[in-house]
């Protein structure tokens, strides 16, 4: 049987939509004495195109079919809320029979969340401890839990109040009459827009916007996410006049008290880093908090963090939220791009703190590829040329080496990153690692099929946005699975990411139906299963000032997973063991990962060897645990951090157990 020619404008998977699925592009049976037909199979039903559409891009591209031109198609259906498979199929005998072209996951999303709020506050503002009430339900899916958040403070409800109003209002709807819900005790001391969490048995998360937004400066404390024992333990707060305040005394530093200070919101590689860090550290007793730009609401990316979190506007909240009510005695700012530089400014002021930061990329590189201009060139401009060039979100090459030279330490992600400090300046190099979910498994069959893929393709996985410094070398990937494709070996490149413009106008059609984009993804709840589709993990590029100085967070999570890793000859690609950890590239271009690609597939030993090598190395050198330890020690030894009392050390070991129990 002749395989179709085809190509989906939507891009798969499928997005979900309320009540109904779109399905756009082309596609036909070639060498046939007659047009073909499309037609979707969605369980028992199938469905015929809603409009057919003529293509002459598509009888351009296969100019000896008379009946390309005829390949457009339009499917619009009507389905009920859930997960549905479906089959394109193609038929050029007036569909006596039809040809399977592409197996697609069909997501249908349920009508809106009903509800609405009971007025509170003024203008938005809610300022005084008080209850809240309104009422909510789904006009088609049962409500399994329902939560109010404050910011990411979880409040406990009291549900299925009664409420006449709601059931007059939906008459036809018998669960109105009891919709009503009100916060079982006052709202909390802190800051945050109220939202309501709701959570349907068939797993779907549902959130209501109340309008409001608290800024409760009193009142009892309830902390995120964590079990209430964990801040049961109350020390003495420290009490600062405003006298005290006038002539410039600052603030005493807690004892045990680390405050990280991410450059993006949690949804960003670092953010992962730093959850790692600051749960284990939690999990020893001391107090950590974390703070961010701005979009404090992304930590739901965090699934198990256990710190409290904060936005730098909401930087007079900070006492609140340690247990003791003082400062942190570290500020460890994750890398030195100007937005942290100038928060660190505040926090200097404000309080007894010692500065470490962490360096991740090599910094003058971003600028020099986000302004266009090489690293000499950066290097020869004048500070303040530099002071109208440099956005907040990146390192100002003079103000950066002024803020690590002030520092009381620095820590790196790789050894490189030292050769770009001062000497003098007490240093520590820990690698990131994989969390627990990444681990050892079978490949996906199941999931591969749902998205279309069948078991003898070979697939290639990589997660990571696109930016202006690896543009090229992700490219080389695209490429790479173009070419692969070409020689004949059938093969789809998952990913996961946002990319930019550029990125997406140079590569984003290159490889059509053998790309399977997933758009952003929650590592630590989603990625392990994806990835376990994987026959491959590559890390493309090369040797040079970008990547020589770097250490990409997805390697941990590509060892972890225990597959072959193909990665160049740079940062981790110098410490693994050729053709027994990984396969080592001078240059992960294009041309060379499709060769390795090539002899890995044909050699069943070498597949079996790279994949059991790179769990094992995985095992030996990446740990959570023991990056935290080896900081703790560097604190201590910089910052004079002090061991947790024996209270907060016995809290942090029901809080441990509490987590283990989830």
């Amino acid at each position: 049987m002749i395989s179709p020619e085809f190509g989906l404008e939507t891009p798969t998977p499928l997005a979900p939509s309320p009540h109904y699925m779109r399905l756009e592009g082309w596609g036909f049976i070639p060498g046939q004495e007659s047009p073909s037909v499309a037609r979707l199979r969605i369980g028992e039903s199938v469905h015929a195109p809603e409009s057919i559409t003529l293509r002459e891009d598509v009888a351009e591209r296969f100019p000896n079919d008379p009946f390309a031109s005829q390949s457009g198609f339009l499917f619009v259906v009507l389905l009920p809320a859930g997960m549905h498979e479906g089959v394109l199929e193609f038929s050029a005998d007036d569909g006596n029979t039809w040809v399977e072209a592409r197996d697609l996951a069909i997501p249908v999303s349920p009508h809106p969340l009903m509800g609405g709020f009971e007025p509170a506050g003024i203008d938005g503002k809610i300022t005084k401890t008080t209850r809240l009430a309104g009422w909510c339900w789904h006009p088609e899916l049962e409500i399994d839990s329902v939560v109010l958040l404050q910011g990411d403070v979880e409040v406990p409800l009291l549900l299925k109040q009664e409420r006449p109003d709601v059931a007059e209002r939906f008459p036809d709807q018998p669960e109105a009459r009891f919709a009503g819900f009100m916060t079982a005790e006052n709202l909390p001391r802190g800051r945050g827009k109220i939202r309501l969490q709701v959570t349907t048995t068939c797993g779907r998360v549902c959130f209501l916007d109340s309008g409001y937004e608290a800024d409760i400066k009193t009142g009892a404390f309830a902390p995120l996410r964590a079990p209430p024992e964990m801040w049961e333990l109350k020390l003495p707060p420290t009490e600062v006049s405003d006298e005290q305040r006038s002539i410039g005394d600052k603030i005493p530093s807690g004892p045990s008290n680390v405050l990280f200070v991410l450059h993006g919101n949690f949804a960003t590689n670092s953010a992962y880093h730093v959850t790692a860090l600051a749960n284990a550290l939690i999990a020893l007793g001391y107090d950590c908090v974390v703070a961010v730009p701005r979009d404090g609401e992304t930590i739901g990316a965090q699934l198990d963090a256990r710190f409290l979190s904060l936005e730098f506007s909401e930087i007079d909240s900070l006492l609140n939220l340690f247990r003791d009510g003082h400062g942190p005695r570290v500020t460890h700012l994750w890398t030195p791009r100007e937005h942290l530089r100038t928060f660190w400014q505040q926090i200097d002021e404000r309080y007894e703190s010692s500065l470490v930061v962490h360096l991740e990329d090599n910094e003058d590189v971003l600028v020099a590829d986000h302004l266009g201009m090489t690293v000499d060139e950066l290097n020869a401009l004048s500070a303040s040329k530099l002071d109208d060039l440099i956005p907040e979100n990146l390192s100002h090459p003079h103000h950066s080496r002024e803020l690590m030279q002030a520092a009381a330490g620095i820590t790196a992600i790789y050894d490189s990153l030292l050769e770009l400090i001062p000497s003098s300046l007490p240093q520590l190099v820990f690698w990131p690692a994989a969390t627990e979910a990444f681990a050892q498994q079978e490949r996906n069959l199941p999931l591969r099929r749902q998205l279309g893929i069948s078991d003898e393709q070979t697939v290639i996985f990589y997660h990571g946005n696109t930016h202006n410094t690896n543009v090229s070398e992700v490219g080389e990937l695209y490429r790479a699975v173009a070419e692969l494709n070409r020689r004949g070996r059938s093969t789809v490149l998952v990913r996961t990411g946002r990319d930019t413009p550029k990125f997406e106008e140079t590569f984003g059609s290159l490889l059509g139906s053998k790309l399977v984009h997933l758009g952003f993804i929650k590592r630590a709840e989603d990625l392990p299963t994806l990835m376990s589709m994987a026959d491959f993990f590559v890390q493309p590029g090369s040797p040079g000032a970008f990547n020589d100085f770097r250490f990409p967070s997805k390697l941990p999570e590509f060892f972890a997973l225990g597959q072959p890793v193909i990665l160049p000859a740079s940062n981790l690609g110098k410490v693994v063991r050729h053709l027994k950890d990984a396969f080592v590239l001078p240059d992960a271009d294009a041309s060379a990962i499709a060769d390795a690609i090539d002899t890995i597939s044909t050699d069943q030993s070498l597949q079996e060897r790279l994949a059991a090598g790179a769990a094992q190395f995985a095992q030996t050198h990446f740990s959570w645990t023991r990056s935290a330890e080896s900081l703790i020690g560097f604190y201590r030894e910089v910052a004079q951090l002090q061991e947790p009392d024996e209270r907060a050390v016995s809290v942090a070991q029901i809080v441990n157990r509490s987590f283990d129990q989830k």
